[in-house]
């Protein structure tokens, strides 16, 4: 049959033929397939130059990276989407809002400290650690602190001026110090030692209260050299610069030069106590610290300094203290100023074990009870000149003064007082509340100083000097105590605290 020009085939349905009404033609799979071929290519013609009509061009926004791969001089373009709006997308408007954020000054700054980490604030308790400053603020005072390092820079003219204003030095109290070093220079022996036997010449018994007779305790001339020696460099006075006592400093200097004893572990100050060569060392270490900018003589006391080092590195027990003896377990005393020397001395660049200080600082704890910075001689329970001694340590060896338990422990201090007769713990607290920059300092100050300067000798051969009637002072005798009480009052400008407290916050 012919429909519109074609011949449509007929259908067979079972086994009788029938003809299509022309009305519904019927089409064969055949014929269909070209259909379909067609309109698929037609669709994916239309879908690909919709999506080549909706790329985005290379300036329209968006960003070309370029990378090279190797030394190959072909290119591969990478592009990246433009960069959205987060906003767009955040339907909490109230997270894009400010919130106002009250900020607590009492929270510290020390953990900005440049010192090595094996120095840094030691976890002193099992309860839950939180570094506020303690008590004691006067309202509105900023709390912060910023550790400047214990630097000598001030022992100038001017840094006694400046900084005798600005920690409580008074007129008297310097006149007592030129009082002091005027009686030390007056002591110093033929040698350039001194000696707290002042039976002995220069002195020959003309000032009371000589070292005490019978004492066990070793009282070595390198020891009493270097406390005079310390009470010099204090005010500022070295062997370089032209001054009143320049020669005596560079008399005692090489005393100590020619009395060194050759160890195989570096150089010996003991005779007799390493509270000698603790001493000594320090006092040479803070010479060179003072003159190290200048040429001459350095090279010669830097050997000396870095050769002592090592001896006190050797010297130091497994458990971390010194004792009179070399490598025998210590006290609190004796590593007091084995440590000092040692930080004098890494000061200056010279290299020292590395778990020595750490180690000082093990021990001096484990003279606490539940590590309470209640300090002991050898160990549990504590008392009050060796916690003296252990607190200011403390600082040098990084403790901070934000612990709210380190803290209360130098309010204790402050709050028991100078003792007033016993030199050893006025000393080291007066360090310990300096360092700290303690809010109590103005009080302990006062008392302490205006004592000192009550209580000097005024009269005689005598005149500039101390001495009071206690156990080490009787030890020591009146060049002991002398040195020391010298010492204490120039702690204004002899050392910068280790601790400043900062008057503007530091952006």
């Amino acid at each position: 049959m012919s429909v519109g020009g074609r011949v449509v085939p007929s259908v067979v349905v079972g086994t009788s033929e029938a003809t299509a009404p022309s009305s519904c033609p019927r089409i064969s799979e055949d014929d269909r397939l070209p259909a379909v071929l067609i309109s698929t290519i037609l669709h994916t013609t239309f879908l690909l130059l919709l999506a080549l009509l909706t790329l985005p061009e290379a300036g329209d926004g968006g960003e070309r990276l370029t990378a090279s791969q190797g030394q190959s001089s072909s290119l591969v373009v990478l592009r990246t989407l433009e960069v959205q709006d987060d906003q767009r997308f955040d339907s909490n408007s109230a997270m894009d809002q400010p919130v106002s954020v009250s900020i607590d000054a009492r929270v510290t700054l020390a953990s900005l400290s440049s010192e090595p980490k094996e120095e840094q604030v030691e976890v002193v308790s099992d309860e839950m650690q939180q570094l506020v400053a303690g008590g004691g603020s006067t309202g509105g005072e900023l709390l912060v602190r910023l550790p400047s390092g214990g630097g000598l820079a001030k022992r100038t003219p001017e840094g006694r001026l400046e900084y005798g204003a600005k920690y409580g030095a008074t007129r008297e109290s310097e006149q007592a110090v030129e009082a002091a070093l005027a009686w030390l220079a007056a002591h110093q022996r033929n040698n350039g030692s001194w000696s707290f036997n002042l039976e002995l010449d220069p002195c020959n018994g003309a000032c009371r209260h000589s070292k005490k007779q019978g004492t066990e305790s070793p009282t070595p001339s390198t020891g009493a050299t270097g406390l005079a020696l310390l009470a010099f460099l204090g005010a500022g006075h070295t062997h370089h610069h032209e001054g009143p006592y320049q020669e005596t400093v560079r008399r005692g200097i090489y005393f100590l030069r020619d009395i060194a004893g050759e160890a195989g572990a570096g150089l010996d100050w003991q005779q007799g106590s390493m509270y000698g060569h603790g001493i000594a060392l320090m006092a040479l270490s803070e010479a060179l610290a003072m003159t190290s900018k200048e040429q001459f003589g350095d090279a010669d006391l830097h050997r000396l300094v870095a050769r002592g080092a090592s001896f006190t590195c050797n010297a130091q027990h497994e458990n971390g203290s010194w004792g009179y003896v070399p490598g025998s377990p210590g006290d609190m005393t004796v590593s007091a100023w084995q440590v000092l020397s040692l930080v004098a001395a890494k000061k200056n660049h010279v290299d020292i074990h590395t778990n020595a200080l750490s180690s000082a600082k093990a021990f001096a704890l484990s003279t606490c009870k539940d590590r309470d910075f209640w300090f002991g001689y050898k160990g549990p329970p504590g008392e009050e000149t060796t916690t003296a001694i252990g607190l200011a340590l403390m600082l040098y060896l990084g403790q901070s003064t934000e612990y709210t338990p380190f803290y209360n422990a130098l309010t204790d201090l402050a709050d028991r007082g100078p003792k007033l007769q016993n030199v050893y713990h006025d000393y080291y607290a007066t360090l310990a509340l300096h360092h700290s920059r303690h809010h109590a300092w103005d009080e302990w100050n006062s008392k302490l100083r205006d004592h000192l300067v009550r209580t000097q000798a005024k009269k005689g051969h005598e005149a500039g000097s101390w001495h009071f009637a206690d156990p080490w002072g009787d030890i020591g005798g009146r060049l002991y105590t002398t040195a020391m009480c010298a010492m204490t009052l120039e702690v204004y400008y002899r050392y910068m605290p280790l601790y400043e407290k900062v008057d503007d916050f530091p952006l």
